[in-house]
């Protein structure tokens, strides 16, 4: 599947894809957002503020009728200033009792689709009210009564035009948005320029690395430039240094390593083939005649074992992946017993506790190798005092058991020997790092584990101190998994050497 390219993408999906157009867009929209719900209470008080003027107008016009200077304003121009200010009528309610000041000629035929009482409103019916004022509709007429701010002890009743509140309220709405638009779109510009530079662009830049080094991780330009910022970004940056740092290091090393692990792949597949004839000659000098060239054979021949044994361990280390393994069911207690027989020696008693009849889906040739090398190592780890030292006269032995867990399998490999070092756990499964004994090259552990990986299960040390190591081997259970695991008696595997105890 082809990744499209900045190049070829449309307009709206670049835009979607964008996360400075994202920044922008979502800083207007909450913006606006912000606005729009001050819009509301706003409305409310121009509301209010458009009721109280009226009030205030018929107030001061009553107030210039009733002068005694009658030239100070006549019943026309009266008139003329409450139609202006889409009033309709007025009563004035003063020392208990009322009187009309103006009245239109429509009043009495138009309906009255509401009163209202300036002296008693609150927060919420204010907004309630103001939003039905601004989506109404129709021209009915509104009762309104209030207290003057100049005479408390007076109350004016006026009738306003519905249509005249609404278009007001409309206007103010309008502009108020427009306004709001206009400081929305500034205020997302703002933020978006200054969260474009402070992090949106340092993001980008950590990206556009990320891509170039992807591109050519092995070249030192690849590696990212830090800018010297103390923030988040900073140590963003710093961290992306380290890993492609490493990551460079790392690939290095492997290529390196695959170098001279073909290299040495080459050597060992020659060496095997000396190795071979030297084993052949070597098994006729220990047939001599002379005393001394038998007493040095089988020192030959256990020089000439362990040069097989690291040859074969080099070629096949390296070789283990899910794809190259042959699976099938294998049974559990004649592999040990497999592994047992190839290992035998005098000095050391085996215990198969593995009950019969246990399989599990595994490559055989494989996992006899991972158990074959941990056996092995046990066997070396209980060796044999000299001839000439005395015997310590404990018993030594390994024994391998099987426990269950949900969906997995665990072989337990024990052994009453003196333990690890600690500086050989440090290392235990890198290869040519774990061994510590000499002559020992550290690739069968190593092999091990590559085998259990690649069967998809794991290899790990359970126990290691002075009364001995247990590795565990783990694998996945089959469909039908065994029963519940139970103790069987210990099955002794004969050494083929003699009898198992020293």
């Amino acid at each position: 599947m082809t990744t499209p390219t900045k190049s070829t993408l449309s307009a709206s999906d670049r835009f979607r894809r964008s996360m400075s157009a994202k920044l922008f867009a979502l800083t207007a929209c909450f913006v606006l957002l912000v606005e729009v719900l001050l819009l509301i209470p706003s409305v409310a008080k121009e509301r209010v503020g458009w009721l109280n003027a009226r009030i205030e107008s018929a107030y001061l016009v009553s107030v210039a009728l009733e002068a005694p200077d009658e030239g100070m304003m006549n019943q026309a121009t009266a008139d003329q200033l409450f139609e202006t200010a889409d009033i309709a009528g007025v009563t004035i309610n003063k020392d208990g009792a009322s009187y009309r000041i103006y009245a239109s000629d429509t009043a009495g035929d138009t309906e009255i689709v509401s009163f209202i009482d300036m002296r008693r409103q609150n927060a919420v019916s204010m907004m309630g009210a103001a939003m039905a004022s601004l989506f109404s509709s129709g021209d009915s007429l509104i009762a309104v009564k209030g207290a003057p701010a100049a005479d408390k002890g007076e109350l004016v009743d006026i009738l306003v035009s519905q249509r005249a509140l609404r278009e007001g309220l409309q206007d103010y709405a309008r502009n108020i948005l427009l306004i709001s638009l206009l400081i929305s779109t500034v205020t997302a510009f703002l933020i978006y320029q200054t969260l474009n530079r402070l992090i949106v662009k340092p993001v980008k830049d950590l990206t556009r690395n990320m891509a170039r080094f992807e591109r050519a991780p092995e070249e030192r330009s690849s590696l990212i430039s830090l800018s010297g910022r103390l923030d988040e970004i900073g140590e963003a940056e710093t961290g992306l240094m380290r890993l492609e740092t490493r990551i460079q290091d790392l690939l290095y090393e492997r290529k390196r390593l695959a170098a001279l692990g073909a290299g040495i792949s080459k050597i060992s597949h020659d060496l095997r083939n000396i190795l071979a004839s030297a084993q052949l000659m070597s098994d006729r000098l220990a047939k001599s005649d002379d005393p001394r060239v038998r007493k040095l054979s089988p020192r030959l021949l256990s020089s000439l074992d362990r040069a097989i044994t690291l040859s074969n361990d080099t070629v096949a280390y390296g070789k283990m992946a899910p794809d190259v393994l042959s699976k099938s069911a294998v049974d559990l207690q004649a592999l040990t017993d497999e592994v047992f027989e190839d290992t035998a020696t005098r000095h050391v008693t085996f215990k198969n506790n593995i009950p019969a009849g246990v399989k599990v889906s595994a490559d055989k040739t494989h996992l006899y190798r991972a158990v074959f090398n941990i056996v092995r190592n046990a066997v070396e780890a209980l060796a044999a005092p000299a001839p000439d030292e005395p015997s310590d006269g404990e018993q030594r032995e390994i024994a391998i058991g099987l426990s269950e867990s949900p969906g997995l399998l665990h072989i337990d490999i024990a052994d009453n020997g003196p333990g690890m070092p600690e500086e050989a756990r440090a290392h235990l499964f890198e290869p040519f790092k774990g061994s510590r004994k000499p002559g020992g090259s550290g690739l069968g552990i190593a092999i091990a584990h590559e085998i259990m990986r690649a069967h998809g299960g794991d290899l790990a040390l359970a126990k290691s101190d002075k009364n001995g190591t247990t590795f565990r081997l783990t694998l996945r259970a089959n469909d039908q998994p065994p029963s519940t695991v139970s103790t069987t008696p210990a099955r002794q595997t004969p050494s083929r050497l003699g009898s198992a105890a020293p």
